[in-house]
């Protein structure tokens, strides 16, 4: 089933399919219904809202179609307790089925890599592409944790998900009380390129719907899914055929830069686009290219 309302011509066009094992997968979709399909991984926190562009016209005018599906927990999607990285390809083959998409590229922001990478191994004939924005390699591959991961979760992180998400949860849970704020706050924290674009009002908001939709649920969802990202993700990164894209900017704070190397290196067919003195969110600078690359 496919309820939904078209907020305007160029998105967001929300739907929600209930899956087989009777849980609710909700989606937005952006651009030209006829476009080609790219489905949109969303960071954590995030959600359907996530788009990569001030302005949804562009995915109009690029012969877009953005699928952009809540992973569980986030937004309107119903939970999925003790998921894995890779029950998501499962989902996404039934949401493109019912909407009638066979073939697609895969595209990436910050935690949605793994997301994106395990659609892509687990559906070889029908990913095309796959463009990673300023992703992480898997922790199986030696890395340096983030600072400021606690030394706790550190140590739990290669247990069973529940221990990981019950101690990431009170990491997490302030941001449940005004999500909005979110963009002023990583603003406040960020390199000076990402507070440039994050200053542009029509970023902001862009930013602040998606994170605020995303914890609509509250923090277990996050909490689960960096509990995730940071346990082996169920299948050999190496082993993904597709041709991958990196873009990742050198002054990137929230996922340095060594980290997007890394993850480079371990794909077999990747191009890496390194952009000196950007930040996370450089897309929003460079969406023509990054869609353009999706295509070719």
């Amino acid at each position: 089933m496919h309820p939904g309302h078209t907020d305007s011509a160029d998105g967001p066009r929300e739907g929600r399919l209930q899956l087989r094992d009777g849980r609710s997968l909700a989606y937005a979709e952006w651009g030209d219904p006829d476009g080609r399909p790219v489905l949109g991984c969303h960071g954590s926190p995030s959600s359907r809202f996530e788009r990569h562009v001030d302005d949804a016209a562009a995915y109009r005018r690029w012969g877009v179609r953005l699928v952009v599906p809540d992973r569980p927990g986030f937004g309107r999607s119903d939970p999925q307790p003790g998921r894995r990285v890779t029950d998501w390809p499962g989902d996404v083959a039934q949401l493109l089925d019912s909407l009638g998409i066979d073939r697609f590229a895969a595209l990436s922001l910050s935690g949605g890599a793994a997301y994106a990478l395990a659609c892509a191994h687990a559906m070889p004939d029908r990913v095309t592409a796959v463009g990673i924005l300023g992703g992480a390699p898997p922790p199986d591959v030696p890395w340096p944790w983030p600072a400021w991961l606690p030394t706790s979760v550190r140590a739990a992180a290669h247990r069973t998900s529940p221990t990981t998400t019950a101690l990431l949860r009170p990491v997490f849970a302030p941001l449940t009380v005004r999500p909005q704020l979110l963009p002023r706050y990583l603003q406040l924290r960020l390199n000076p390129a990402d507070r440039r674009v994050l200053g542009r009002p029509a970023v902001r908001r862009v930013m602040a719907r998606t994170f605020t939709e995303g914890m609509r649920q509250g923090a277990t969802a996050l909490a689960e899914d960096r509990a995730l990202l940071f346990r082996p993700w169920g299948f050999p990164v190496g082993e993904v055929r597709q041709h991958v894209d990196v873009w990742h900017g050198t002054q990137d704070w929230q996922v340095p830069v060594a980290l997007g190397r890394v993850l480079a290196a371990m794909l077999p067919d990747c191009t890496a686009h390194w952009f000196p003195g950007e930040g996370h969110f450089l897309v929003f600078d460079h969406a023509r290219d990054v869609y353009g690359a999706l295509a070719a």
